[in-house]
This record gives structure tokens, sequence and C-alpha cells, in this order.
């Protein structure tokens, strides 16, 4: 329970016409994890099977094809009574049959753009009686088009433009509230006709997509309003096309998502051994109560043709870990996963955190009204997100630990009164705020001592009493004589000088031992105990402030009540949305600082982490 399941070291060698088999039978077993062979002057790294090339490369098929279509991954049943070449045949035609409605579609939307650009530019002319021939190239005419400032320019303009020209055709009309003109003139005079535009500040524009329409502006904009409606009920009828070939191959392509790259796994798994010309050899780990059962199977599949050897793990070993906990007490291995997991050697604190970090959490929450909501609100949630099982069954036991607590403390939705009825309690958060202090400070100097009194086993285990007494024990010495000190200064007749005498002398054991145990380092992070024990007051700062809160909450709903009326729905409103509130902000606030005491506070005494995952070839990896 403390300690990871025992691994043992195994190699596997035997001839190459072997491999194969051995490969199927590992990863039917589930039970080795591989570790990975570097080219040596010994032996070379295998080369993949013969099907990898192909696997690989209907495999990626299959999931462009889940990309594609949209597919999300997800647990399904379905068998694949498919073989390898049908579903490379049914992969293929798929494709193809997606390309060309990908293809249509992607007509489709480019016919659709150039309509919307096309509408655009005569949604400014629909208003300008016009022919749109005219606004095609010619050598004897020219036309400006673009906006003025205002419609008055327009008229001015004209009267100017007169001046200098009798032939010319001058249309006007507001665009979203500014004035647009088109202007016909003899190309001869264009020059000139520009100048005099450039003076009255206008603005060209200019129509590049209604060069080949014919008639008027507001005729060719139905026109096109209607051809883009069924170019859009097209491309409707061509995304449903997709969206039901998603929905008819979902289940095989992910079925043959999962089978090829199992496949693909099995083919590419001599890259992870050692191989010569006509042998290989694997190396890895498997958990000591397997081992028996699984020499055997390969053993016998093999007719006793290969060599297996095993034995227990070293001190230097780097041995992959698989966290041995109770099933009550596994959802607190996502503690593990968010930093890191403990060393092969090394006590694992995932059982401690499922009976430490609830406590915690609970103390800071601490009423019974908030922990049995929530206690509802994430058995719901467990329903409804079977892949967040774990991280939910940690908030329902810290949720169970809040009524506890709330229990305790006699609270329930911040109330320690309920009519006349007054809740019980041992300790009032509000009423008794240097016992909630005190009461979080030797909370912590018990987490702190358990976290070193680990660390002293961890120690011992891995180098020795003296090294564990020298490095984890110190602190124990330290810590009596904080508590000699107080005795000496607060209980004793002695005279200042000879208190401090005594004090100097008697601090030399517990100094010489931490120098000893870590070096330098040890006597510079003297400081820490006490800072590391004070981080423990935001068990009392953390509930305190939400206590407050409710009680302001409840007053605040309390004076609407006492008025009637109306306004008794704007209390109960108030008491609501103001404890939702203050739960939310509690379940935050207790959620990460129990994480953060047991990360810094805690784990630093003892835990060092840094292991390797036991993932064995063959398992799929949720």
């Amino acid at each position: 329970m403390l300690r990871p399941y025992e691994m043992s070291s195994v190699i596997i060698t035997g001839p190459k016409n072997l491999q194969e088999t051995i490969i199927k039978e590992l990863h039917n077993l589930k039970i080795l994890h591989i570790i990975e062979h570097s080219k040596n002057e010994f032996a070379d790294i295998g080369r993949p099977l013969e099907s990898a090339n192909r696997l690989s490369e209907i495999l990626v098929k299959v999931r462009a094809l889940i990309a594609a279509l949209n597919i999300k991954k997800q647990e399904i049943k379905f068998e694949l009574k498919k073989s390898f070449l049908e579903i490379e045949s049914t992969a293929r035609k798929l494709t193809e049959e997606l390309n060309i409605n990908l293809e249509e579609l992607k007509k489709t939307e480019e016919l659709i753009s150039k309509n919307e650009s096309i509408k655009q530019e005569l949604e400014i002319l629909k208003d300008i009686n016009a022919p749109l021939e005219s606004f095609a190239p010619y050598k004897s005419l020219a036309y400006f088009t673009g906006y003025l400032k205002d419609e008055n320019k327009a008229l001015a303009l004209k009267e100017e433009l007169l001046k200098a020209t009798q032939k010319l055709m001058l249309f006007h009309c507001l665009v979203k509230k500014r004035c647009f003109i088109v202007l016909f003139i003899d190309s001869k005079i264009k020059d000139a006709v520009s100048n005099i535009l450039r003076k009255a500040n206008f603005s060209p524009v200019s129509f590049v997509n209604i060069g080949n329409l014919k008639g008027n502006a507001s005729a060719n904009f139905k026109k096109i309003e209607e051809e883009t409606a069924k170019l859009q009920k097209k491309k409707g009828e061509i995304k449903a096309k997709i969206v039901n070939l998603g929905k008819d191959y979902k289940d095989f392509l992910i079925a043959s998502d999962d089978f090829l790259s199992e496949q693909l796994e099995k083919a590419e798994a001599p890259l992870k051994f050692a191989a010569t010309p006509s042998s290989f050899l694997i190396k890895g780990w498997i958990p000591t109560d397997d081992l028996s059962k699984s020499i055997d199977r390969l053993n016998k599949i093999t007719h006793n043709k290969i060599f297996v050897h095993f034995e227990s793990a070293k001190k230097e070993d780097k041995v992959p870990v698989k966290l041995k906990n109770p099933k009550y007490a596994k959802a607190f291995e996502f503690f593990m996963d968010l930093y890191t997991l403990p060393t092969y050697k090394e006590i694992d604190p995932t059982f401690i955190m499922f009976l430490t970090y609830p406590l915690l959490f609970g103390f800071m929450l601490g009423d019974f009204g908030y922990g049995l909501t929530t206690l509802i609100l994430f058995m719901i949630l467990k329903r409804l997100m079977p892949k967040a099982k774990n991280f939910l069954n940690i908030l329902i036991f810290s949720s169970l630990s809040t009524m506890f607590f709330g229990l305790l403390f006699g609270e329930f939705f911040g109330f320690e009164e309920i009519g006349s009825f007054y809740l019980p309690h041992i300790l009032s958060r509000v009423h008794d705020i240097n016992g909630l202090m005190f009461l979080a400070l030797v909370v912590g100097i018990i987490h702190i001592n358990l976290g070193l009194l680990i660390g002293f086993i961890n120690e011992y285990k891995s180098h020795g009493f003296r090294t564990g007494l020298y490095a984890k024990g110190s602190w124990f010495i330290f810590e009596i004589w904080l508590v000699f000190v107080v005795w000496l200064f607060n209980f004793t007749n002695f005279t200042l000088s000879t208190k401090i005498l005594i004090l100097l002398l008697t601090l030399i054991v517990p100094l010489y031992m931490l120098y000893k145990g870590e070096g330098i380092r040890g006597i510079i992070e003297i400081p820490s105990i006490f800072s590391n024990t004070l981080s423990y007051a935001r068990l009392m700062a953390i509930g305190l402030s939400s206590v407050v809160l409710a009680l302001i909450i409840n007053d605040s709903a309390e004076q609407f009540f006492h008025k009637g009326g109306f306004l008794v729905l704007i209390g109960v409103l108030i008491l609501v949305i103001g404890h939702v509130i203050n739960i939310m902000l509690g379940l935050l606030g207790s959620f990460l600082h129990s994480l953060r005491l047991h990360y810094v506070e805690f784990f630093t005494k003892f835990f060092h982490g840094g292991a390797k995952k036991y993932q064995p070839f063959g398992l799929k990896i949720q």
C-alpha cells in the first residue's frame, strides 16, 4: 500500500524466427515494460516486421478520414469483422467518396464567395439606373465610380464638370449615408476630369466582378440572390452527405484505428529490441507477482526454445513504478500523476494523501450545508462525466470531510443557529479565532513531522540508519531543542547569561546533526521549518474568510426578510446567489491550498520522485 508493486528485471532472448511469436504473446499478456535498446558494438537495433510500412500507410488514411469526418474518439462496442485487406479497401473507397464531396463542396463555396463579392458591388449600384454593360472598357468612353462627402457636393461637382464638357452623364444616390456617384465622360478629357474629382475629395471605388453582367443592377441583384440560395442549399446537401458518411462509418473507423494501432505497435516493437543477424534480445520489467506465470506462457508457446533471465531490482536500477493502492484510495493517484511518481524505493504518499488531503480541505471549507451541497453535485457529475471519475472521487471524499468539520464547527450555510435551535459545536470559527489558529498550527506541526518521519524511513531504507538519523532525525532533535528552550526560559530560575550559555551549548547537537545530514543546506533551511509551520495558518484564514462571507450573505438576506412583501424574494435570491458564489470560492481556495500544503510543505520533507510510469507493452493508455 505504501510501496509500489515489486518489479523484476527480465531479459528474453531467442532465435529470429520466434520473434513475431514472442511479440504477439507479450502483447496479449500486457505485462512487460520494455526498455528501449541503444545501438552498441555488441548488438544493433531490431528492424520492424515486414507489415509495418503497409500498416502505417493505411493507419494514416484511417486517421485522416477520422479527422476529415470530424469523428471524436470514444469508447465503442463494435466488432470489427473485416480483414486487413477489407479495411484497406473500405478506407480507399471511403476516401474517394469523401474527396469527391469535398471537391464539390470547395467549388460550391468558391461560387458562393464569388456571388457574395458580386452582390456587394450590385448593392452599391442597385439604386443607379445605369446599364451594367456601360462598366465594360471602351476606347471612347471613360467612367468614374466612388464616394463624395455629401449629396450637395454632387450638385456642385456637376456644375464644375459642365464647364469642362457638356458630354457627361452623372448618377448619384445615398449608400449607407454616403453619397455615391457614377460619372460617364468622353475618354479624351479623362485626365482633366480626374483633377476636378481630386479637388472635390472624391474617393474612388473599383468594380471588378460585374464586367460580364447585362441589364441593370437591381435585376441582377435578385438573380444573384436566387442563385446563391440554390448554391447554399447544395452546400447544405453536400455537408449532410459528409456528416452521414461520418455517422455510417464512425464505429468502423474508430475500431479500425484501434486495430491498426495495435497491429502497428506489434510490427514496430523490434525497434526497441537488441538484434543480431540470427537472434533478438528484449529487456524490460515485469511485476514480480506475475513473473512465473509470464515465463511459463512464453516457454510454452516457443517449446522452451528461448532463454529468460530475471532478477530483483538493484539499488542503482531505474525501475518503472506501478503504484499499489487500495481501490478506495486509488483516485488520489491523480495527484501523483499531476506532480511526479515516487521512485521505486520511496514510500508512495498516495494513501497518506487519501487520509490528509480531505481533512485539510474540510478544515477550510468546514460547513455541513456546503459539504452536503457539493457532495450531491459531485455525485451527479460523476454519473455525467465518467472520465473524470478519479478527480470527482477526490472531491466527494473532500465533501464528506467538509460535512464532518461542519458538525465540529456547528455551521450550516454559515448559520450557527437555525430558528431557536442552536447547533452544537466543539469550536466556533467566528467566536474563537485564537483557538482556530492554534488548531491550524497543531495540524501543521503534525503534518510536517509526518513528512519528516516518512523521510527518515526513506533514508533508512536507501542509505541506512545513520544517514536517516542525520538527514531527517536531526530535525526531530532540533524540535526537541526548541521545546527545551521554551522550558528553559519559562520554568527555570537560572540567570539570563546562564540560560543563553545552556541554549548555545545544547544547540551544537542539532546543528552538528543537520550539517552531517544535509551539509550547509541543512543549516540554511532552519528558518524554513518555522515558515512551513506558519503556512498552515491558511487553514484558519481561508476557513474564516468563507464563514465571514456566509454571515454577511445571511445578514443581508435577513434585512430583506424583515421588510416583507416582494423584498422577501430579493432576500431569497441573495441567499441562493451569495452562497453559490461562496461555495465556488471555497471549493477553489480549499482545493488549491490543500494541494499546496502537500506539494510544498509536506512533500519537501521526504519526496524526491521522478520515476517513469510502468507502461506494459500492449496495454492501451487511457
